[in-house]
């Protein structure tokens, strides 16, 4: 039975992990680097049908009658439920959610769609986790066998095609938050430490010890001023003013305008 490809409009959609300005590492280096958005629905989004309705025609190409069974796996169908994640990223929970990948960089778009944005800082701009964003996407079947020709591993993927920025919104942080349950309950600690804290918060201050009595050196001891008196050495004591600071200054010249002496 021949595959085939079924190309789908998502309309309404809230970005999240988006690698659209340069392509993503694979994790673990496995495989190539690439182009990567995930399309982020709520259950009442009309493209939902759309994309059913897409997934079972490709299942049909590639399994026949056991389409219906096999789109039950959610290891083959590329549409799942954000709260079947192990820890539910921020925007997932009662979310669906499709991720699709390429390895060519997919077409960027503007609200208005007459614009292309092709710089790296418009795209960065716009292109933000939690933004609402429309795009094209293909679902096709696919088929990973071992060097014996035994099929290891099949399902459906979706490749990236284009993006287009349709309006803001808040931003995703990208991190998984804790579930409440998750921490433990440290209130009892947490009273005991504040409690030892405070123990003598309020009680008066110790009054500080008095300073020690001065040592006398023989030296004179400074008066109230806190200078020491002079001494009378045997030397004769210098006049009360000096003699040249009575002699009048010599007159100066007048100045110039300028400040100048000329």
């Amino acid at each position: 039975m021949a595959k085939k490809n079924e190309r789908v409009f998502i309309r309404g959609a809230r970005l999240s992990f988006p690698a659209l300005d340069e392509p993503r590492e694979a994790m673990a280096g496995q495989g190539d680097p690439k182009y990567q958005a995930t399309f982020l629905l709520e259950p009442s989004n009309p493209s939902i049908p759309l994309i059913q309705e897409a997934l079972m025609s490709v299942a049909r190409s590639m399994w026949g009658e056991r389409a219906a069974q096999v789109l039950q796996n959610p290891e083959k169908n590329p549409l799942k439920s954000g709260d079947a994640k192990e820890r539910i990223p921020e925007g997932y929970a009662g979310m669906l959610y499709i991720a699709a990948r390429s390895k060519n960089p997919p077409e960027l778009r503007d609200a208005n769609p007459h614009i292309l944005i092709t710089d790296q800082r418009t795209i960065r701009e716009k292109f933000v986790a939690g933004y609402k964003v429309n795009g094209f996407i293909d679902l096709y079947s696919y088929e990973v066998k071992n060097p014996q020709g035994v099929t290891i591993k099949s399902g459906i993927a979706a490749s990236l095609v284009s993006v287009q920025f349709a309006g803001y919104a808040d931003a995703f942080s990208g991190v998984a938050k804790p579930a409440e349950s998750e921490y433990p309950d440290c209130s009892a600690e947490a009273e005991a430490s504040s409690a030892a804290a405070y123990a003598g918060y309020g009680a008066p201050a110790a009054a500080p010890a008095p300073a020690p009595a001065p040592v006398n050196t023989g030296y004179p001891q400074p008066v109230n001023n806190g200078y020491p008196q002079p001494v009378n050495n045997g030397y004769p004591q210098p006049p009360q003013s000096a003699p040249w600071s009575q002699t009048a200054r010599a007159a100066e010249p007048p100045m110039a305008d300028d400040g100048l002496p000329f």
